[in-house]
């Protein structure tokens, strides 16, 4: 009995040593490990004293989680980072339903260096960038313009080049089909009515008369709304639900109207009843392409439409000067180019259809 219990004794013993060793050894380890990240992010601290910036510029847009937008700005990081600018995209941190009006307010108050923005129709917006030159903030419009916002500059696609790329797309469409009443309907966002969009749609009209099409051919705009979420994609359902007769030809001025277009062409079964002609590129609308459900679509060098919003403003604050308007490449792509690489675009979260 006696022996049983000194056993017993002995095995606790071991087993508290045992445990108070690997006890230690994990304090050890802790230590070790703590420590490690400690001088690592003293390390990233040290060198992030040394990132000094000699100017802070935002970038204001409603559309910033669309591929388009998201290239803008990685564009302007990049010449940013080259010239010692520091370049934010409002509304990351911020409450999604902040709306351009406030975030305008926001780089006024923090009197920013420099804003650039996209442009539209809205008085609010427009009086707001006023300010914002009476306080010395210069502002550069970027994708859709507007003058009596007194921006100065602009940097985007020519809205007219655009007009005549569809317009001649278009024709050529035409006559390949042989159509003598062919319907197109141009989707113009609410916002920019009056901005490049509009020009490119009076654009596409006159290649058609150019073209001496315009007794086949007839063009028709369409306005959707784009200030709220969700409104583009219920109002662009609702017309393929609710006409008796769709278009031959739709023409999506934005990225985010052609992905809708696709989805819904795709969801409501009328793929190959209408011609999609697009803008930008991202997977989806690739995809679309080899599918044939999108024909082709006009892309943008959003990364120099970036880098020359931040050029811009650094110029003009540097001399007082600057282009009224810097123009950026576009080029078209369809199936054929798909091979080729031309095509630029990152993720998206639009659904594919198999």
């Amino acid at each position: 009995m006696e022996k049983n219990r000194s056993s017993n004794k002995r095995i606790i013993l071991y087993i508290t040593a045992l445990l108070g060793v690997m006890l230690v050894g994990v304090i050890v380890v802790s230590i070790i490990f703590f420590h490690r990240r400690f001088q690592e992010t003293k390390q990233l601290l040290t060198a992030a004293d040394y990132q000094t910036y000699q100017r802070y510029y935002v970038m204001i847009t409603e559309n910033k989680d669309t591929d388009y937008w998201k290239s803008i700005y990685e564009g302007a990081l990049s010449e940013g980072s080259r010239s010692g600018v520091y370049v934010e995209l409002m509304g990351n941190n911020i409450d999604d339903d902040i709306s351009k009006e406030d975030m305008i307010k926001i780089a006024i108050n923090s009197n920013v260096d420099g804003i650039i923005i996209e442009a539209d129709d809205s008085y609010r917006t427009i009086n707001l960038l006023k300010e914002a030159e009476t306080q010395g903030i210069p502002v550069v419009t970027v994708s859709e313009d507007n003058v009596e916002s007194h921006r100065k500059s602009y940097i985007g696609v020519s809205g007219y080049n655009l007009g005549k790329e569809y317009g001649d797309q278009i024709c050529q469409f035409a006559r390949e089909k042989n159509l003598k009443n062919c319907e197109v309907m141009v989707l113009i966002d609410k916002e920019l009515s009056n901005g490049t969009q509009s020009i490119a749609s009076t654009a596409i009209r006159e290649k058609v008369e150019e073209e001496g099409l315009s007794d086949r051919i007839t063009i028709n705009n369409t306005v959707v709304s784009s200030d709220k979420e969700y409104a583009a994609e219920e109002e662009i359902r609702d017309i393929f639900v609710s006409q008796d007769k769709l278009p031959d030809v739709v023409v999506c001025l934005s990225e985010k109207n052609t992905l809708c277009v696709y989805q819904t062409v795709v969801d409501y079964n009328k793929v190959g009843e209408v011609e999609i002609f697009g803008y930008y590129t991202s997977p989806t609308i690739e995809s679309a392409i080899e599918k044939k459900v999108i024909r082709s679509t006009i892309i943008a060098d959003t990364d120099q439409m970036g880098r020359y919003s931040v050029s811009a403003l650094n110029e003009y604050l540097d001399s007082g000067y600057v282009s009224e308007i810097y123009q950026i490449d576009t080029s078209l792509v369809g199936e054929d180019d798909l091979s080729s690489d031309s095509a630029e675009g990152g993720q998206d979260d639009a659904e594919e259809d198999e």
